[in-house]
């Protein structure tokens, strides 16, 4: 991974053109949202930290599961513990409604970056599922 300036930028997917008709936002509140998502960041964050792949990709979709291989993960989880270090804490900044998608905000701290860290989770609800379709941190 290289470093540009003062941001850092991992970029998992972009949006998939691909998502399904039956596709929506997970809310239309900061509560709404901030429920559903806080939880899904839980888990990635704490598969980071533990490096667990199972547990990393267990609410991607499958457009996101399949260019995510336990390669890329432990590649990406060595980059994020080498430039940012141990994660610390976050504060959820808000949403954004993108199509049929939500993109999720939050600015964190991680023990070897001064700077704050953005990150971005991309979520649909599919059914009664909702699931992540995009992950950066910058």
């Amino acid at each position: 991974m290289e470093r540009k300036g003062l941001v850092l930028v991992f970029l998992l997917i972009l949006f998939s053109p691909f998502l399904s008709l039956s596709a929506d936002v997970i809310g239309n509140t900061n509560t709404e949202v901030s429920k559903i998502a806080e939880p899904l960041l839980d888990n990635i964050l704490e598969a980071f930290k533990t490096g667990n792949y199972e547990k990393y990709c267990r609410d991607f979709d499958n457009t996101l599961k399949e260019s995510v291989s336990e390669k890329k993960f432990r590649q990406v989880r060595q980059w994020l513990q080498n430039t940012l270090g141990s994660y610390q804490s976050r504060e959820y900044l808000g949403f954004l409604k993108k199509g049929k998608m939500s993109v999720v905000l939050w600015k964190a701290k991680f023990d070897k970056s001064e700077d704050d860290v953005l990150i971005k989770l991309v979520v649909s609800k599919r059914g009664n599922k909702y699931l992540v379709t995009g992950l950066w941190f910058q």
